[in-house]
């Protein structure tokens, strides 16, 4: 028995090309922002500069999940999480 697949996915893996969903068995996920970015200063957001750290790098994540079949389910007040599930065809 394969030990079951987690629900919880880093932004940074799924940018980087190290987390692939196409043939995920469930279809409810999470996607959070990396840890580095977490704890790197990164929570000072400053939106004039576009400097969006965590929130934006979870959401470049998101809108690369929403090509590939996926949808937004909710986002968490802050920021920290995002649910997404697959759009069934």
């Amino acid at each position: 028995m394969q030990p079951r697949p987690p629900r919880i996915f880093s932004a940074d893996d799924i940018l980087a090309g190290r987390v692939s969903l196409d043939g995920y068995p469930f279809r409810y996920i999470y996607v959070t922002p990396s840890a580095a970015s977490l704890f790197s200063g990164g929570a000072g957001f400053r939106l004039k500069t576009g400097n969006n750290g965590p929130p934006d790098q979870m959401l470049s994540a998101v809108e690369l999940l929403e090509t590939r079949g996926w949808e937004v389910v909710t986002v968490d007040v802050g920021a920290q999480a995002t649910c997404m599930r697959r759009i069934r065809t």
